[in-house]
């Protein structure tokens, strides 16, 4: 508990400086400043009460999975907006995580193990999900950026951008 708490609160301050960092362009990822607090705070109460989260594990767990999905809905919408053709997996994926994360609020798990092992691989998946839809709008808007250096005379717009973008291609 200590050291999820630890890595938590690290996880929320780092977040809280990706959101204050970024540039214009960047701001289409504008979940950083939520996911910053929630982890913060949630790291802040772990540290206080360990005992109290072995209690709650699954709840928390379920609640933290419904937070990443609506993050990865955000993330979906935005890679739509941003003119990624396959968005709608990432879509697809918010959708199953909403489900797993009901599964664990249900816990129908008999023995403690297997709950962890199934939060285990929940989270993993979270993880990947948010890791390679965060790459690849990354990806995307640093080539978007790279677009408006080479017309640093002419304001564009998202929607010019990505005609120009498919123009290059």
């Amino acid at each position: 508990c200590y050291i999820l708490g630890f890595v938590m609160v690290v996880l929320g301050i780092t977040y809280g400086i990706l959101y204050f960092t970024k540039d214009r362009l960047s701001g289409v990822l504008q979940m950083d400043l939520v996911i910053g607090i929630v982890c913060l705070a949630f790291g802040a109460f772990i540290l206080l009460n360990p005992e109290f989260l072995a209690s709650v594990l699954p709840f928390a767990m379920g609640i933290i999975l419904l937070l990443g999905a609506v993050v990865k809905f955000q993330s979906a919408w935005n890679m739509k907006r941003l003119g990624f053709k396959k968005w709608y997996m990432v879509m697809i994926l918010a959708l199953l995580m909403v489900l797993l994360a009901v599964l664990l609020l249900w816990n129908p798990f008999t023995e403690e193990k297997y709950m962890i092992l199934y939060t285990g691989a929940c989270l993993v998946l979270d993880g990947l999900t948010n890791l390679i839809s965060m790459v690849c709008v990354l990806y995307r808007v640093k080539t978007l950026n790279r677009i408006r250096a080479q017309y640093p005379d002419r304001e564009m717009d998202l929607k010019e951008l990505l005609e120009m973008k498919e123009k290059q291609e």
